[in-house]
């Protein structure tokens, strides 16, 4: 059986090659002999393709140096850590009689929560205070601890917050300068807030950490003390540590780097825990 064209002229096309079961015998590579040039690393040889073989050269050995010296534990000078300082009830007692005058007593009741939750819930009211916030306590008993000196100079703020508020409040009534710097953005009825305390407000830059530079800037070149919460709780200027200690609860709060406004400032605001031991009974 003869496979393939049936026709001559349709065989002759064939000249390279004989037509065997429908397939050439031989035909030419389909890749042109100068273009196997191109591939660089290839050599033409009797229409056939010759592969360099690549010899592959380690890298030379790297050398390990040699391990540090092992120190034992008794060659490290060990710096013993400073005493933590505590803030002690003689303080905070010494703080409540300080304020007595300038800080109303609130009332602490009984909540009907209490039959909800199957436990005695007694609700301290802070929000009655002129300005609506416990930190009106702290506030008062650090600008009262203020020298002569510093409180002729001034109190300056730049945070829109209960805690700028207590202090716009309570440097107003004593007499003492006070200016608030805050942002153009803060709303109308805020700034009003802080003016009727009698608080000299200045509007400068676009966001929160603009007034803040610019109310740092300020106290440094007039003298002003800069008050921020987060500032009397935690500074790094003067390394101190104050540690309270609650043994109702167990609850322990450690305070690093306390400069000593912050003592004030905590020691006002641990009068309302004298206020609740008397309010309580069996507290």
């Amino acid at each position: 059986l003869r496979l393939g064209p049936s026709q001559p002229a349709a065989a002759a096309t064939y000249k390279r090659g004989s037509l065997s079961n429908g397939a050439v015998g031989r035909r030419p590579t389909l890749i042109e002999p100068e273009r196997l040039k191109d591939f660089g690393e290839e050599e033409l040889l009797n229409g056939d393709v010759v592969v360099h073989k690549i010899k592959v050269v380690e890298a030379p050995e790297v050398k390990l140096m040699d391990p540090p010296k092992t120190r034992r534990v008794s060659e490290f000078r060990i710096v013993p850590r400073p005493p933590a300082q505590y803030l002690r009830f003689e303080g905070i007692s010494a703080a409540a009689f300080r304020i007595q005058s300038g800080m109303q007593k609130t009332p602490c009741t009984y909540s009907r929560l209490s039959k909800l939750y199957g436990m005695e819930i007694y609700l301290k009211k802070e929000h009655l205070h002129y300005t609506g916030s416990v930190k009106e306590r702290g506030v008062l008993y650090l600008l009262t601890c203020l020298t002569q000196e510093q409180q002729r100079k001034g109190v300056i703020v730049a945070t829109d917050c209960n805690f700028s508020m207590a202090v716009a409040h309570h440097a107003a009534d004593m007499k003492v300068p006070v200016f608030v710097i805050m942002p153009s953005g803060c709303s109308s009825p805020r700034l009003r807030i802080y003016r009727d305390y009698g608080a000299m407000v200045i509007s400068y830059g676009s966001t929160s950490h603009d007034s803040q530079n610019h109310a740092q800037h300020l106290a440094s070149e007039n003298g002003y003390l800069y008050l921020e919460e987060s500032v009397c709780l935690v500074h790094l200027r003067r390394e101190k540590q104050y540690s309270v200690f609650s043994r109702s609860n167990q609850l322990f709060l450690s305070l690093l780097h306390v400069r000593d406004e912050s003592a004030e400032y905590l020691a006002g605001l641990g009068t309302v825990g004298m206020e609740i031991y008397e309010q309580v009974p069996k507290v």
